[in-house]
């Protein structure tokens, strides 16, 4: 018998927003009938720039700069129809990223 299972990858730069988009998503996956799994927030990626602030090269002077990717998790089973429709056609806010994966699980009975 195989089980279809769906893994969403949410990412944003605001965690608030991503919240937002996140819940709405499963309020979405639940209407449809799936069921839920998460969300699970993963390791936030922080990338770290220096810039020189004068255009001499031996200035010590410099500003850092740091952007924080904030990532969650969901996984979503029990998947029909009516929920790849409905995540096709969900519109979440601007600045949150997700992708999408269909995964085949087999179990031997």
């Amino acid at each position: 018998m195989t089980n279809t299972k769906m893994r969403v990858k949410a990412f944003s730069f605001d965690h608030k927003v991503l919240e937002e988009a996140v819940k709405k998503l499963i309020q979405v996956v639940l209407k449809s009938g799936g069921k839920v799994v998460g969300p699970i927030p993963l390791k936030t990626k922080k990338r770290r720039f220096s810039i020189r602030r004068s255009t001499n090269v031996h200035s010590k002077h410099a500003d850092t700069i740091e952007s924080r990717e904030h990532r969650r998790l969901i996984d979503i089973y029990d998947v029909n129809a009516e929920v790849v429709n409905n995540l096709s056609t969900l519109t979440l806010p601007a600045g949150v990223d997700i992708i999408i994966q269909t995964l085949n699980t087999e179990s031997v009975k």
